[in-house]
């Protein structure tokens, strides 16, 4: 099999010397050097290229200045006076006879496609340096081997301490994601390491933010077991389009537990098999004409049988979605809706 190279709309050009002499350590110290490659204007101005790679890598500012500093050491990159610099670019300009031109801003060359966060890797003596000069990294590390029950490869604890060190992830929000990933059966530290790595992609980096994000999919795993157990889903994988549902219905409407019983109910009255694309007509309707809570459900089915006689409920007269009706009676979904509508506004007046 045959490869080629697909250029696209431009190449990137790295010094021939980056492979194979000076190849770094750690990869992200490359995804440093492609950056600036790509947008060579970067490199006119530190103090801003740093902040501006940093961002479009999405890395600690810290983790850009240590690769800069390592490609300066490997003669990949050269130190040049500002001054000089500017000076060279105005004779060069003058030269041509073009007017002076306006320097582009970091922010609208760098590059658009970020990248997934990544580790720096320490060698032993640093990472012992770094274990040995940092507050509160030494126990946050015993803690953690503590909660997963075993005991760190170097390769390990260097992982841990770059998220510590160079991503701010301090010792409560380490062990809190320990402890939270151990319920779970996952006490692998290549797991957790890409997982936080995820998060702090994500934006959440404190352990308030940490602690909000597990009780938020706390709550989605408990509203999903209350579904499954409430239309006798079982074990098997959801479908797609089932967990949208269940995101809207407990989520984006917030609709209570008993609110969507009440739903599924009507539902298992009007058609033989129960559909989940039923029970969403049944609360979009309510959801939308302000019906969001048990007691509007049973006003509004207190308005629909003043209309249909005292023996029939919503529940009984549902008709299903093909519009066969049942017990001798139509279920008009709109008409009940307008009904409790109607109800509320005459009790509020």
């Amino acid at each position: 099999m045959k490869l080629n190279l697909q250029y696209g709309h431009g190449v990137i050009a790295l010094p021939a010397a980056v492979y194979p002499d000076a190849l770094p350590p750690d990869a992200v110290y490359l995804y440093v050097l492609l950056a600036v490659c790509r947008e060579p204007g970067l490199l006119s101005d530190t103090d801003t290229m740093i902040p501006a790679v940093a961002k479009v890598l999405r890395l600690p500012e810290r983790v850009v200045k240590n690769a800069v500093a390592y490609w300066i050491d490997a003669g990949i990159l050269e130190k040049e006076d500002a001054v000089s610099t500017e000076n060279a670019a105005r004779d060069t300009e003058a030269a041509s006879g073009e007017e002076p031109t306006e320097t582009t801003s970091p922010e609208t060359t760098a590059p658009q496609k970020p990248v997934r966060s990544a580790l720096p890797t320490y060698p032993a003596e640093e990472l012992a340096r770094i274990i040995a000069e940092t507050d509160g990294l030494r126990p946050t590390l015993d803690e953690c081997a503590r909660i997963a029950g075993k005991i760190f490869s170097e390769h390990e604890t260097s992982q841990l301490a770059a998220l510590y060190d160079a991503y701010g992830l301090d010792g409560a929000y380490l062990m809190t994601l320990f402890m939270y990933c151990k319920t779970q059966g996952k006490t692998s530290v290549s797991y957790i390491v890409k997982t936080a790595l995820g998060l702090y992609d994500d934006g959440i980096r404190t352990v308030e933010e940490l602690e909000a994000h597990i009780a938020a999919r706390e709550r989605s795993r408990d509203n999903e077991y209350k579904i499954r157990k409430l239309l006798g889903i079982g074990e098997r994988a959801l479908t797609k389009a089932e967990k949208e549902y269940i995101e809207t219905w407990m989520t984006t409407w917030n609709m209570p537990f008993d609110v969507i019983t009440r739903a599924y109910e009507i539902t298992i009255k009007n058609i033989e098999h129960p559909r989940m694309s039923y029970i969403n007509k049944i609360l979009s309707g309510w959801y939308e004409n302000g019906i969001r809570t048990i007691e509007a459900v049973d006003a509004a089915e207190a308005a629909y049988r003043e209309k249909h006689g005292q023996g029939n409920t919503a529940a009984d007269t549902a008709s299903s979605s093909d519009g066969a009706a049942k017990n001798g009676a139509s279920y008009d979904l709109n008409e009940f809706l307008e009904l409790a509508m109607k109800r509320s506004f005459e009790e509020r007046g």
